[in-house]
C-alpha cells in the first residue's frame, strides 16, 4: 500500500508540472546543511581538513533561513538568505602564520568569546521538476555566496589568533534533491525549525508539496586559489553500529561483574 501510494502521489506531482512552469506550489523548506570537508580543501596555500565537532562529525554548518517557494505558474528559481553557524578546520601539516611554526586552526569570528561578525551569504535554489520521492534523480541545482569572517588560530580552536580575515567564498552549479540517500545523516525537527534537514510534518499533495534540501555530491566553493569542498554529513554504517553496540554490551556486562 506504501509503494502504491507513494507512486499515486509521484503520478499526481508530475501532472502538477507544465511546460508553461508549476502548476503546483513547491516550498524548499528552511533548515541546515551538515557538512564534512573533504581533501582538496585549501586555504592560503595549505591544505586543511575538518575538525567534527557537530552533528554527524560535521565540521561545517550552514543554515537556510527562509522557505523557498516555487511554482504556481511563477519562477522555477528562489533565494534564501545564508547563515553559516560552524567552520572549524585544522591545518593539515606544520606551518607558520604568524605566530610560530605549528598547527593552526580557521573558526567563526562569530564564535568569539566576546562576539563578531556574522558570516552571511544567499543561496538561489533552481527546480526542474516534481519531487520523484527518490534521492535517485536531482530535483535541480543551485548556486550560493559566501561573505566569511574567520579567525586563524594557533594550537587550538580557542588560541591566539594569529590573523583574521573576511573571504567571499561561491558554488555554481551543484545538484540537490528533495530526498536524503540512505547515508545521510539526518536532524528531525518540525517545519520552522532551521536547525533540522528532515521535517516531519511536510505537507505533500498536489495544491502545495514541502520539500527537504540534500545537497547531492560534493560541493566545491571557491574564493581565487582558496577551495572548500564538503559533503553531507554520514551516518555510521549499519556494521560500525554493530561494533559500537557490541562494545557497549561488553562494557555494561563487565560493569555488572564488577
Amino acid at each position: 500500500m506504501k509503494r502504491l501510494h507513494a507512486g499515486l502521489l509521484f503520478g499526481l506531482l508530475s501532472l502538477a508540472v507544465s511546460q508553461s512552469g508549476f502548476a503546483a506550489r513547491f516550498d524548499v523548506l528552511a533548515g541546515s546543511d551538515y557538512f564534512v570537508t573533504q581533501p582538496g580543501t585549501s586555504f592560503m596555500g595549505v591544505p586543511f581538513n575538518g575538525v567534527p565537532t557537530g552533528p554527524g562529525n560535521s565540521d561545517t554548518i550552514v543554515e537556510r533561513t527562509q522557505d523557498v517557494g516555487l511554482g504556481l505558474g511563477g519562477p522555477n528559481t528562489g533565494t534564501t538568505p545564508l547563515l553559516m553557524t560552524q567552520l572549524e578546520l585544522v591545518s593539515a601539516v606544520p606551518v607558520d602564520f604568524g605566530l610560530g611554526v605549528g598547527t593552526y586552526y580557521i573558526t567563526l569570528q562569530s564564535n568569539r568569546a566576546t562576539g563578531g561578525p556574522a558570516s552571511t551569504g544567499t543561496m538561489s535554489i533552481f527546480l526542474a521538476g516534481g519531487d520523484d520521492l527518490m534521492p535517485s534523480t536531482p530535483e535541480g541545482t543551485f548556486t550560493s555566496f559566501f561573505d566569511v569572517f574567520f579567525d586563524v588560530r594557533l594550537g587550538s580552536a580557542q588560541g591566539p589568533i594569529a590573523q583574521s580575515g573576511d573571504l567571499q567564498l561561491s558554488n555554481s552549479g551543484g545538484s540537490w534533491d528533495a530526498n536524503p540517500a540512505p547515508t545521510d545523516f539526518l536532524v528531525p525537527g518540525l517545519k520552522g525549525d532551521v536547525t533540522a534537514n528532515f521535517h516531519t510534518n511536510k505537507i505533500q499533495d498536489v495544491d502545495l508539496h514541502d520539500m527537504d534540501f540534500f545537497p547531492v555530491g560534493s560541493v566545491t566553493e571557491t574564493s581565487g586559489t582558496d577551495t572548500h569542498v564538503v559533503t553531507n554529513a554520514q551516518s555510521p554504517e549499519p556494521g560500525t553500529l554493530a561494533l559500537i553496540g557490541g562494545a557497549l554490551l561488553v562494557l555494561s556486562r563487565l560493569r555488572r561483574r564488577k
